[in-house]
């Protein structure tokens, strides 16, 4: 069993008020209420600043021991790729906290890495390389492969990969794109393979953590609505096997219908 990495091991680029906002909020409250108690302002301005260092403290609990932001991403559900080996198509893999997580619990299987590697997704310069060399620290990079394409429009012919999965990337997308690349993603799959979608979920732990007006994006018009998601899958060819969550998480776990 590998050992859990910790947080300063891996550079996955996320800038820095992802990963430093919440301290640099702590620090400043902390300032605020010290001001207050030498000066003797009012008690509402000590309460107020109080309460803002208390949440600044929570959020950074939420991003680095919930959601852990430098860590990679293992797999929320044992019940995907079981055999622990196979062919896996990593759909938007980024700076690789996904891929690296899948590569190693499962230790006998091989991810090609297909991401655009362009636009930002709070990954400051998102490329192949920065994938590779957090690959080559977790000494799985025997087993990557990394591609430049569209999820969209899979460079790869039909029934190549024994898996597939999206964490944090398909969501991203317009409704049209999310449809388009699962059925994309079901070409690309051999009958009976497996196709994980997680997704952020705003639970209570999000809200808290990061304010909606930070993500204007997928996360918060798609992950509510689980049967969009399970219809969608079902109408691109798959049978929805699971529905679960985890914090700051939801994932659906789908098999490909076939022959």
């Amino acid at each position: 069993m590998t050992p859990m990495p910790t947080w300063f091991r891996y550079d996955f680029g996320y800038s820095w008020p992802y990963t430093l906002g919440h301290l640099l909020v702590f620090g400043i409250a902390a300032l605020i209420v010290a001001l207050c108690l030498w000066r003797r302002w009012p008690r509402w301005t000590i309460a107020l600043s109080a309460v803002l260092a208390v949440w600044s403290l929570g959020g950074a609990f939420i991003v680095h021991d919930v959601i852990q932001i430098n860590e990679p991403v293992m797999p929320v559900t044992a019940l995907f790729l079981p055999s622990g080996n196979g062919r896996v198509l990593d759909l938007g893999a980024g700076s690789g906290r996904a891929t690296l997580g899948l590569l190693l619990s499962r230790p006998e299987a091989s991810v090609v890495a297909l991401d655009r590697y362009t636009g930002y997704y709070g990954i400051d310069d998102n490329t192949p390389e920065r994938l590779r060399a957090n690959a080559r620290i977790a000494g799985v990079d025997g087993r990557l492969e990394v591609k430049v394409g569209d999820m969209r429009q899979l460079p790869f012919g039909p029934g190549e990969f024994d898996a597939a999965m999206s964490v944090a990337a398909i969501d991203h997308l317009n409704w049209d794109g999310v449809e388009q690349t699962m059925r994309e993603t079901a070409r690309v799959l051999r009958p009976g393979g497996q196709f994980l979608v997680v997704s952020l979920n705003p639970d209570h732990l999000v809200r808290i953590a990061i304010p909606a007006s930070i993500h204007r994006h997928g996360y918060w018009g798609h992950s509510p609505d689980r049967d969009r998601w399970r219809d969608a899958l079902t109408r691109a060819g798959f049978e929805v096997t699971r529905v679960g969550t985890r914090p700051a998480a939801v994932y659906y776990l789908a098999r490909k219908l076939g022959p």
